[in-house]
């Protein structure tokens, strides 16, 4: 059944759950009594009008009953126009829906509904012989009011065999709109109202056509709470409506089967959702389309990965009555690209003052932080880099704790991923190919902020596709591209790649492509352990604990002697290694070395028949300097990133 679209969806005070507008006694005593004793059995409470005296207007108790009712149910039969009573009760009822949003429901009880919008056939006989003693303005109305009622689809008595399981869909519709979640619910989002904007200007509902709308952006962005916000608003608008949550779930709790059968399974559960269905059973994949081509419907798609679902649950706009919508959420644009859905919404990370106010509800419950809290807030904030996710969990982390409290937990937060941030995090990690994710750790560790030419330079011998790579990690919005060359990583992401570097920097027997502080650095390279690792990364003093100088120095000589695979050396934060950095610069591969501006301050510098080994023709070292403001006194044989 569809429901009107309800500009405000407010329930009243007190009044009734049903107004049952209707004529005549054949409706009250067969098709309405049976519809009561259900609604009754439902707990649904209904008006009666039994007790209110009938005149030529309608009296103040039914206009006020009309008012606080939530639903309005008309029953349009072939007698319902013969009473001006009747036709005054359609006229308030439709003027209530158009200035309030009252939702109303309509029921073609033995009448097809466009003899009720064009007042032809017995319908139209019964409503001129009403209107022989009404003024021409009273008559336009009534006209006006039958028209915009015919409109609303709703049950049509001649489509069903029958009347009971007519009227037990009917209690059972009813019996949901009084549950529908109002769209307040979604009111305290922030930012929510231009996300609805964005969309409402995407699903274009005024049009007739089929249209498929994505939603895409990172994970843990605010994806499905958007398109939640969306369902709940327009739901009223569709004959059937479903929202098919983690459909990457459903379709890998199919195991071991084949494509085929894994398509067939969920589109026998998306089916029997939305048709209300149980046990249904299909055998070919064009039910789907058998099924729903002339009905209008709305669709949540939620959490799709594979094109294989697209083509199992929405294949295309045939596939749908007219008027139709389906959302598609995602955190993979060349999936929907590849689907052809032309009508994509971007989802953008929310302002400072945004992110902010997110943090503050889910921190304090309020829209902005209580006295003493706001610089540690902004912090955190920060920290987050504006993602909802990693706001709500860490504002519930810290909920209901001191300053003190927060100024002990603040540096952990810096250094180490939430658990909970971590498991949405990785499900876009894990959905990468094994190269792909080579790529995403690469820039995670040494490339964020870089020029792609300088990851194309430094990987290109590496055997992986570093353009197709990139344009994967865009499109699964891992990554953004600024101006078509500075990649850009959002912190979370970069925290939870070095970490799993880190990770498996620990276990020193397997084959790491980065070594992550300089005591994994030193065992492993050391004791020549894992020859697959070939990147370094020293980021502070104090991993440098539990490996002495003596030790980096012996390491650096045996590992030249060794003709070591070192490749590139991040060196950051490190004021006292010179003596390490300058045996490695005879490494036969070191190509890119990152350092401080304090180790140019060195004497070492300054010993240019040590660097003058250094020939363009042989090798080229690449030093990325920090904060550096002269370099004259680095050989020109170096070449600056």
């Amino acid at each position: 059944m569809d429901f009107s679209f309800s500009s405000s969806l407010v329930s009243p005070q007190g009044g009734y759950d049903v107004f049952p507008s209707f004529r005549g006694p054949d409706v009250r005593q067969k098709f309405l009594s049976h519809l009561f004793n259900e609604f009754d059995r439902k707990g649904i409470n209904t008006f009666r009008d039994s007790q209110i005296k009938k005149g030529r207007s309608l009296s103040p108790e039914l206009k006020q009953a009309i008012r606080e009712s939530r639903i309005c149910l008309i029953i349009l039969s072939k007698n319902y126009a013969s009473s001006s009573w009747t036709l005054g009760e359609l006229v308030e009822i439709m003027e209530s829906w158009q200035a309030s949003g009252k939702t109303v429901m309509t029921i073609f009880y033995d009448v097809e509904p466009s003899h009720v919008r064009k007042q032809t056939g017995e319908f139209g006989m019964e409503y001129r012989k009403t209107c022989e003693t009404e003024t021409e303005q009273q008559k336009q109305r009534w006209k006006q009011a039958l028209t915009s009622v015919a409109n609303i689809l709703g049950e049509d008595s001649h489509k069903w065999d029958s009347e009971a399981d007519m009227i037990s869909k009917i209690a059972k519709d009813v019996s949901n709109e009084l549950n529908f979640t109002s769209s307040r619910d979604f009111d305290h989002l922030v930012g929510i109202e231009a996300h609805l904007a964005e969309m409402a200007s995407l699903l274009c509902l005024e049009s007739d056509e089929t249209r498929i709308v994505g939603i895409w952006g990172p994970l843990g962005i605010g994806k499905t709470t958007i398109a939640r916000a969306i369902y709940n608003q327009i739901s009223r608008n569709f004959q059937r409506c479903l929202f098919m949550d983690n459909v990457k779930r459903s379709y890998r709790s199919g195991g071991d089967s084949d494509t085929y059968t894994l398509k067939l399974r969920l589109q026998r559960e998306f089916l029997s959702k939305i048709l209300d269905h149980k046990d249904m059973v299909i055998h070919h994949l064009g039910t789907a389309q058998e099924r729903l081509k002339h009905e209008k419907v709305l669709v949540v798609l939620d959490n799709v990965d594979k094109l294989e679902q697209l083509q199992a649950l929405a294949n295309g706009p045939p596939w749908f009555g007219k008027g139709s919508r389906i959302i598609v959420t995602t955190d993979n644009k060349h999936l929907l690209e590849a689907h052809k859905i032309k009508h994509i919404y971007e989802v953008k990370f929310p302002s400072k003052d945004e992110a902010l106010k997110i943090f503050s509800q889910s921190a304090f419950t309020k829209s902005a932080p209580p006295e003493g809290y706001l610089n540690l807030a902004v912090e955190v904030t920060e920290l987050a880099s504006h993602l909802p996710l990693g706001l709500c969990v860490l504002g519930k982390a810290l909920r209901g704790k001191s300053v003190s409290r927060w100024t002990v937990q603040l540096p952990r937060i810096k250094t180490s991923l939430n658990r909970d941030i971590e498991q949405v995090l990785m499900v876009g990690y894990n959905g990468l190919d094994d190269e792909d994710k080579a790529i995403f750790l690469h820039i995670a560790c040494l490339f964020e902020g870089k020029r792609v030419d300088c990851v194309t330079q430094f990987l290109g011998n590496s055997g992986l596709d570093i353009e197709y790579g990139l344009s994967v990690l865009v499109g699964r919005a891992l990554i953004s591209i600024l101006n078509d060359k500075l990649i850009i990583m959002h912190r979370l992401l970069r925290q939870m790649g070095r970490e799993i570097v880190h990770k498996h920097s620990i276990h020193l027997s397997m084959r790491c492509r980065f070594l992550m502080g300089a005591y994994y650095m030193y065992h492993v390279l050391a004791d020549n352990i894992g020859t697959g690792a070939v990147l370094v990364s020293l980021t502070n003093e104090k991993a440098l604990s539990g490996v002495h100088d003596q030790q980096l120095v012996r390491f650096c000589r045996d590992m030249v002697d060794k003709g070591s695979k070192l490749a590139k050396l991040v060196w950051k934060g490190i004021s006292n290694l010179v003596w390490f950095m300058f045996s490695l610069l005879s490494s036969a591969f070191l190509s890119i070395m990152s350092m401080p501006t304090a180790a140019f301050e060195h004497p070492f510098w300054k010993i240019k028949k040590r660097l003058s080994n250094l020939k363009p023709t042989s090798k080229e070292v690449n030093c990325s300097v920090e904060g550096c403001k002269e370099v004259g006194d680095i050989s020109p044989d170096i070449l600056l990133m």
